[in-house]
């Protein structure tokens, strides 16, 4: 699949898909004999996984670690666990009134 047909089925930009493959996040794909990337449909998952570690407030930086365990063939379980931890105890501090992990949460 070329690079536009990748960003439409992901809901994302061509230029949001050479930044994630400059920054490692996308994986170097084949070329075309014309030039053109050359996607698998396994791209549109790893963007999904990308947009959902985005919308749990990782950063690409984090999101990258646990990619390149996963790529090494190791689980990242554990890794993941620990980032979202550090994640929401990083929330808990900034919003003091959050009563703790999904607690009740009610402001003064």
């Amino acid at each position: 699949m070329r690079i536009g047909e990748l960003a439409e089925a992901s809901g994302t930009t061509t230029k949001t898909l050479r930044f994630y493959e400059e920054q490692g996040l996308l994986p170097p794909t084949e070329r075309t004999m014309s030039g053109y990337r050359d996607y698998t449909t396994e791209a549109v998952s790893r963007i999904d996984f990308i947009h959902r570690g985005q919308a749990a407030g990782l950063t690409l930086a984090q999101i990258k670690q646990i990619l390149d365990i996963r790529d090494r063939g190791q689980a990242p379980c554990g890794h993941v666990r620990d980032l979202l931890d550090a994640r929401l105890a990083d929330i808990e501090v900034r919003v003091p009134w959050s009563g703790g992990v999904w607690g009740v949460g009610v402001a003064p």
